[in-house]
């Protein structure tokens, strides 16, 4: 009688159970797939944007400040005018970088896989694709041609010849002992060079001259870096350090330091008896680089990024640079 009772329940009721249960199932279990493949799908963008950004070098950029050099100097940069042109020729120069440092990637794809931190560069390690680092680095490249254009003439020219001189290293230059640090440095004082016909500012000679051997100083010490952290394998990462004993780049080392700091000591003298009181800031910041440099942490990057006495000495340096300059100190 009890089961009687039980399997009395109304047949529409059951039947329209059972239809909304299954409903509920078509319509429910596809939606869950369809998210975790829009959530996968997500997720492989952002790691493949990631990985282009990465190839961009960002943290690089921070050499591109050397653009702006001259308009600092030249109490110019801080000019409500004179922002927008800051920012155009700070963004045209890092385009055109980034357009270099993917030519390089490409050309060192394999010797990177010698370095234990280049190896995980996207193109070495596989993860980005030449075709599709070659159309960034020709849009990169387009990029920074028409925006520098834009600025004048002048600046375009100089970001032609670094574009060239980049790629004549990444292709031959850098496997050339001492041709290859001067052609590195020669990057910072183009950049230099461009920042004046940006601004339409005549830069110093003494400031030039600066620009030249703390750039030399610092392509030196990432050489060291270099030597120091890949030791045997060196020479296969880098031809160039196959002519490049461990003492001649101890002994450029220290006679491009000297040199920056004699060079910068008669600049200020030159332009203000107050900047002289800087003196004593970029000795310590020197040292402090030589410091790092002889323990393998001389990349220029990474040294500016991660050491805190060496971030803060410059700090310091611009700030006291930017008061005397713009006249809030004499």
């Amino acid at each position: 009688m009890g089961l009687r009772e039980v399997s009395a329940t109304p047949r529409h009721k059951r039947g329209k159970a059972l239809h909304s249960f299954f409903v509920l199932q078509v319509i429910e279990t596809p939606l869950y797939f369809s998210r975790d493949y829009l959530n996968n799908d997500i997720i492989k963008s952002l790691a493949e944007i990631k990985n282009y950004i990465r190839l961009l070098r960002p943290r690089h950029w921070l050499k591109n400040f050397f653009v702006l050099a001259a308009a600092f100097f030249g109490a110019e940069l801080f000019r409500p005018d004179r922002m927008a042109l800051a920012v155009e020729a700070f963004i045209a120069f890092s385009l055109g970088a980034s357009a270099t440092y993917i030519v390089n990637d490409v050309i060192d794809r394999e010797r990177d896989l010698l370095h234990p931190e280049k190896a995980l560069r996207p193109i070495a390690a596989g993860l980005i694709g030449v075709r599709g680092a070659l159309i960034l680095w020709g849009v990169l490249l387009a990029a920074a041609l028409l925006l520098s254009y834009s600025i004048n003439p002048r600046f375009f020219l100089c970001v032609i010849i670094y574009a060239v001189v980049q790629i004549g290293y990444c292709l031959y230059l850098k496997g050339v002992a001492l041709v290859d640090v001067f052609i590195v440095a020669m990057g910072f004082v183009i950049r230099v060079i461009a920042g004046g016909e940006a601004f339409g500012i005549v830069v110093s000679e003494w400031l030039l001259v600066s620009m030249l051997m703390v750039s030399l100083m610092l392509a030196t010490g990432k050489r060291i870096s270099e030597a120091a952290l890949l030791n045997t394998v060196a020479k296969k990462h880098r031809a160039s350090m196959d002519d490049f004993p461990p003492e001649l780049l101890h002994d450029v080392l220290v006679i491009t330091s000297a040199a920056s700091l004699i060079s910068y000591a008669l600049y200020t003298v030159e332009q203000s008896r107050s900047l002289v009181y800087t003196v004593p800031i970029v000795t310590f910041g020197l040292f402090r680089y030589l410091h790092l440099a002889h323990q393998g942490k001389g990349d220029p990057t990474e040294a500016m990024t991660s050491d805190k006495w060496l971030g803060l000495t410059v700090l310091l340096w611009l700030g006291i640079v930017a008061l005397i300059r713009y006249n809030y100190f004499v």
